[in-house]
């Protein structure tokens, strides 16, 4: 497999990041529009990634911090 190379990534990569956990913390802020988060239901939330490396790429993820799926609760799946 070859390296994906992709520039404009670097920034990212490269910054000083906090030691919070994004998934924790981006629901709790709720700016949803300025953390990508387009969709919240009762137990989860949907959220675009800032730099993805295909189109429409889409995370969902509980409020929940849970350490492995196979914790979560029916209504989370």
């Amino acid at each position: 497999m070859e390296k994906i190379w992709a520039p404009w990534r670097v920034k990212y990569i490269t910054r000083k990041r906090p030691f919070k956990c994004i998934f924790c913390q981006k629901p709790k802020e709720k700016r949803d529009k300025k953390n990508f988060i387009i969709q919240r239901t009762k137990t989860a939330f949907s959220m675009l990634n800032i730099f993805p490396y295909n189109t429409c790429h889409l995370l969902v993820a509980p409020y929940r911090h849970i350490k492995d799926l196979r914790g979560l609760r029916q209504s989370e799946l």
